[in-house]
């Protein structure tokens, strides 16, 4: 089989960006069942629609969002919604919270039941439904609903900055500290009519890298916001209907535009196993890269960090890793309990020796997940291991959660990584370009070990880490945040390539 380069050269960024509207608070008007309809545009371009209602029946009020988007991977239209819903007694007190994600063949669905000792929470995606019993936070929170009932009381009172603790299902069961600081006012134009509104900066403690502006009207209602997600400002706006629900003539490509092209070529990039690069911000501010599994900073100055990528090497684990029970556990994304991927497991490990060691059964397991995902395609989103186990199909994300569900069904603890893969023979000078990309790495013998399955090579020395994820529940949203300020905005040198 030969490895889809195109296929394979991805990162979850839809995922990321989902977060960021899903993160953005749209905030309503006095009890009632009117409803909001936003449009959605990327870089001045209408990409997609969002809704919000809220309606009261006896003692139980139901906010829901509903949210769509239509991008482009290359040739590739992908088309990925959102919805969510919360219920809560009318005194403030929560129910249940109901989440669905679709960017990919199968559903992800998070379900969470408030009980008076503990939080019931139940989420599915492409395999079985996995089930945890989750404390209830030690610190005071409130609904969305009821935040938000605190954040337009305030600005009645000519507060300058108002801060809240919610939750939110997309970063998981943790109390989030939300933070409206305003910063002026305006009169702008809403559906033919100006408005007047007040401007706020809205941040939350769990990605403080994304920072909203929105514009508020004296009621508090949101009538539009806006975010700079590296590729583009993503803007929302109050219109009706049927201009959010309009068909978009052109769609925003997502996938070519995020390439990188370092200064010169790596040449033989899969026997290249030491590489040194500095990574370089365009704006000058600080490159904040990790040193993790084959990856080491070598050097940082203003705007700038020096990294050499040797997979001779893994950096040793931190204290903190060697006993983080996430890295052996079960999500929604990662389940090394479900039936099917234990089948898996089973088909790889039953021709190696006895005595075959950590690393011959890393390797044996890479090279299986690197065979057995035949559709190498951009089509799906961000799919579990658990659905990629069923389909066969999938790029660079598809790779890197089944080979992390296999490894920990093998008792090998394991998380994702977020970063560039360099791609030979791609660009505008064909030299090659650095694409975002997620692979694997492994715990092995104290050490972070680096594994790519898309590769025909366990790892080469053209990797650069910005991040790591253990993708339970709600984590990998918060993981991967910090790559937004990367987006459009790195340049890379080669310094020096050693090959075998």
């Amino acid at each position: 089989m030969r490895w889809n380069e195109r296929g394979t050269v991805w990162v979850c960024f839809l995922l990321l960006l989902f977060i960021c509207i899903q993160s953005l608070p749209t905030l309503a008007d006095e009890p009632s069942s009117e409803s909001h309809w936003y449009q959605i545009k990327l870089a001045d371009i209408h990409v997609g629609w969002q809704h919000t209602e809220n309606n009261e029946s006896d003692d139980v009020r139901i906010s829901s969002t509903e949210m769509s988007m239509s991008l482009k991977r290359g040739e590739i239209t992908v088309n990925v919604s959102v919805e969510s819903e919360w219920k809560e007694r009318l005194s403030g007190a929560p129910i249940s919270v109901k989440m669905m994600q679709d960017m990919s063949a199968m559903k992800t669905i998070t379900r969470w039941s408030f009980l008076p000792d503990m939080i019931k929470s139940m989420e599915t995606s492409g395999g079985p439904p996995i089930t945890k019993d989750l404390p209830l936070p030690n610190t005071p929170w409130l609904t969305p609903y009821q935040a938000q009932q605190v954040f337009e009381r305030k600005l009645k009172e000519g507060h300058k900055e108002v801060v809240v603790q919610t939750m939110s299902p997309e970063i998981g069961p943790r109390v989030v500290t939300v933070t409206y600081s305003r910063t002026g006012e305006d009169t702008i134009e809403i559906m033919g009519r100006e408005v007047d509104v007040t401007i706020w900066d809205m941040v939350n403690d769990a990605m403080p890298q994304m920072v909203t502006r929105q514009w508020i009207d004296q009621n508090g209602l949101m009538v539009a916001s806006e975010i700079n997600i590296g590729i583009g400002v993503m803007m929302m706006t109050l219109v009706d209907k049927a201009t959010a629900l309009q068909d978009s003539s052109s769609e925003v490509e997502i996938f070519e535009s995020m390439f990188i092209e370092p200064d010169q070529q790596i040449g033989n990039p899969w026997n290249a196993h030491r590489v040194v690069m500095k990574v370089k911000s365009k704006d000058g501010t600080d490159v904040d890269l990790p040193s993790t599994g084959s990856q080491t900073v070598a050097g940082e100055g203003d705007g700038f960090t020096t990294i050499v990528v040797d997979t001779s090497m893994a950096q040793p684990v931190k204290s903190g890793d060697a006993t983080n029970p996430e890295f052996l556990g079960h999500s929604g994304m990662i389940n090394p309990k479900d039936e099917v991927i234990l089948g898996l497991h089973a088909e790889v490990v039953q021709s190696l020796p006895s005595d075959a060691s950590s690393l011959d059964r890393l390797d044996a397991m890479r090279e299986f997940v690197h065979e057995f995902i035949e559709e190498k395609n951009l089509s799906s989103a961000f799919a579990s291991a658990s659905e990629v186990a069923r389909t066969r199909e999938g790029d660079c994300t598809e790779h890197g959660v089944l080979l992390a569900s296999l490894l920990r069904a093998d008792g090998i603890p394991s998380r994702v990584v977020f970063g560039l893969v360099y791609v030979p023979g791609l660009g505008k000078n064909k030299q090659g370009v650095f694409g975002w990309h997620m692979w694997t790495q492994a715990m092995i013998d104290d050490g972070w070990v680096d594994v790519d399955a898309t590769l025909p090579v366990r790892f080469s020395g053209g990797h650069v880490t910005t991040g790591t994820s253990s993708l339970d529940e709600g984590t990998g949203a918060a993981d991967m945040a910090g790559m937004i300020s990367s987006l459009n905005n790195l340049e890379i040198d080669v310094l020096r390539v050693d090959s075998k």
